[in-house]
């Protein structure tokens, strides 16, 4: 007897009942699926545009590379450094062009065993100086800073586009290389510098395969490098004289001195020593009331140097014959002050004697390079 209640709507539900049962059982809950491969393919879909976007940043970031010019002063340098081996720089000596023409490196290590590296660019301000030491600081911890002060006697608040170029563009933290381009250029032009192919892009029409290279050939001076960078000219000069009547200069460029305080502080808080270095110039006549602003502020943070334009400091120069121009000495110059420099370093700080040790193998080698080229400079030390 069929029952009265029996519908055909209950035995469908009872078959979806069923089929829901089935569907538990066997784990199949059909519009999961189709939520999953959505969420795939949107993950594929980000994960292929990302993959995109680094691919273009690699491919610009070499771009900017090869167009951007490997000057020996200044850019190459900042590059070198990186590659330098760790724990191998004691002194690190950190400026303007004063720097890397007049501190000879190799001297340093051929008759002192000092392991000291030329961290420098062409009239670098102060902002720059402490980029550059900041990024150095990053990557190595030198024993001793030595600070070249003729930065304290430029006076425009920013600089020109080359200088900008040879300030930044070797620096590789992005953070730093922008807040320096911040501080080189006005602000409407930052923008432009910062993106660096609007400054370097019509460099394509001299580009060399030397240009190519990761690391850069550093004027073939070889990897070793360690970034001094030698005048043969000869310019006759007289020997400066010094009017000592007057301290201070009628003005000193704020910008500079508020960034020459940063180096200081710098220095100090990542406990590093830091010697202010005056380098010999035939101009210094109109430099001196700068220079004595900067000892006189350096004092206030207990630091001092050593100004090698004063008499009583000057090196054995022939002001005539060794000079390379009216600011930067040529080879022989350089000789002779980094004979005094090393002279009062190791006196005056304890600075281990690294000949022989195979860690510095890299100095052995880049003071061969240059003693090869200039053999009339080597001493049986060596």
């Amino acid at each position: 007897m069929k029952n009265e209640n029996y519908t055909p709507e209950k035995c469908t539900d009872t078959e979806n009942i069923t089929a829901g049962a089935a569907s538990e059982v066997t784990g199949n809950k059909p519009e999961k699926p189709k939520k999953t491969r959505e969420e795939r393919r949107k993950r594929r879909f980000w994960l292929r545009l990302a993959g995109f976007i680094a691919a273009m940043l690699i491919i610009l970031t070499y771009a900017l590379f090869v167009l951007t010019p490997k000057y020996i002063y200044g850019i190459c340098s900042m590059y070198n450094y990186y590659s330098v081996p760790a724990g191998t720089v004691d002194v690190l000596a950190v400026g303007t062009s004063l720097t890397y023409t007049n501190l000879n490196t190799n001297i340093l290590w051929n008759e002192y065993g000092i392991a000291c590296y030329d961290l420098a660019t062409a009239e670098q301000p102060f902002w720059s100086t402490y980029a550059y030491l900041k990024e150095a600081l990053r990557v190595q911890k030198p024993k001793l800073v030595l600070l070249d002060i003729k930065a304290m006697t430029y006076l425009d608040d920013k600089v020109d586009r080359t200088r900008t170029v040879l300030c930044s563009y070797g620096i590789l933290n992005p953070i730093t290389r922008l807040q320096t381009i911040y501080e080189c250029v006005e602000p409407e032009d930052f923008i432009s510098f910062a993106l660096g192919f609007p400054q370097v892009h019509t460099n394509y029409y001299k580009i060399k395969t030397s240009d190519f290279d990761v690391p850069p050939k550093y004027g073939n001076r070889g990897s070793s490098w360690k970034g001094y960078v030698e005048k043969d000219e000869t310019a006759a000069h007289d020997t400066p004289n010094i009017n000592f009547e007057f301290k201070t200069p009628n003005y000193v460029n704020e910008h500079e001195m508020e960034f020459f305080e940063k180096i200081l502080q710098l220095c100090i808080d990542n406990d590093v020593e830091v010697i202010l270095i005056g380098y010999p110039n035939a101009d210094y006549k109109h430099d001196h009331l700068y220079y004595c602003k900067a000892f006189e502020i350096a004092e206030q943070y207990g630091i001092t140097g050593i100004n090698y334009n004063l008499p009583e400091n000057r090196p054995p120069i022939d002001y005539q014959t060794e000079c390379a121009d009216w600011q930067h000495l040529n080879i022989s110059g350089s000789v002779k002050f980094t004979r005094d420099l090393g002279e009062d370093l190791k006196e005056m700080y304890d600075l281990e004697d690294h000949r022989g040790d195979p860690a510095f193998a890299s100095y052995d080698e880049c003071a061969k390079l240059w003693f090869d080229r200039y053999p009339g400079y080597k001493t049986p030390l060596y």
